[in-house]
């Protein structure tokens, strides 16, 4: 009888312990639930008006832009009570808010998420998410973003500004970009005009640097890679505790700087 109680209570224990780990887990990267099954389609509407800017808000969810198949513009909610959400035309504008979206406490039956399907166009785009990925498969023109925590992936922005407390940063192709961030790491494959980015942690790479502007990178902890860029830049840099490499090519008389600091990490130009 005492060892099938000792056997209980350590299984007990064991049970106990990896629940306190994952809930300790999820606040940490600021989600508050495990999905446990498929989501769920709630919402389903075409959306006839034109416009030519786009504003969502959201609190706990998944944001995705995709293009449209079929040249229409459709809204869809999953796992979201519709009555809690807004969506209209307004102001030339197309805007989608929640409301009060209830959460379950760690656990829901599907991942909670709107999805927008677009024709591609040039369209202004704003988000403001307190918690949730951001994903768009479109290209925009000015795109602002603001969020708390989560990840974002974008293809193509001609102006981009993205303020992001926690979650990592993924960009195809840009022409300017501005972030300020606390923590994440950012990857950009091709920058075309100017970047500035100011963040306390994580690594920073970019596959192709062209800038036709003076700009600035300040870093306080992450490495800072940049694989390929024009000959006309000058790197002025500064490592408190890190290496600095950079190519040959380092031309100090170039027609535009780019500043980079860190205060602990590699800074490395190819």
């Amino acid at each position: 009888m005492n060892k099938n109680f000792k056997i209980f209570s350590v299984v007990l224990l064991f049970i106990i312990t990896i629940g306190l780990i994952t809930m300790f887990i999820l606040l940490l990267t600021g989600k508050t639930e495990i999905n446990i099954l498929k989501s769920k389609l709630v919402y389903d509407e075409v959306i006839n008006e034109t416009f030519n800017n786009i504003q969502i808000s959201t609190k706990g969810l998944d944001v995705e832009l995709v293009k449209s198949t079929d040249e229409l513009v459709n809204v869809k909610l999953y796992d979201i009570d519709s009555k809690n959400f807004s969506i209209k035309v307004e102001d030339n504008t197309l805007k989608i808010n929640s409301n009060n979206v209830k959460h379950n406490l760690f656990f829901s039956f599907g991942k909670r998420k709107v999805i927008v399907s677009l024709p591609q166009k040039e369209y202004d785009l704003l988000i403001k998410s307190k918690s949730g990925d951001i994903m768009s498969k479109l290209d925009f023109n000015n795109t602002t973003i603001v969020t708390t925590s989560g990840d974002i992936k974008l293809e193509k922005c001609n102006k981009l500004n993205i303020n992001v407390t926690s979650g990592d940063i993924i960009v195809k192709e840009v022409n300017d970009i501005n972030i300020d961030a606390t923590s994440g790491d950012v990857k950009i494959d091709t920058i075309n005009n100017s970047i500035n980015v100011k963040t306390k942690s994580g690594d920073i790479v970019i596959n192709e640097l062209a800038i036709k502007e003076d700009s600035s990178i300040n870093l306080i902890s992450g490495d800072i890679i940049i694989n390929r860029s024009s000959n006309n830049i000058f790197y002025n840099t500064k490592s408190i505790s890190g290496d600095i490499r950079i190519n040959n090519n380092n031309n100090r008389y170039a027609d535009y700087e780019l500043r980079i600091e860190t205060k602990s990490g590699d800074i490395i130009v190819k």
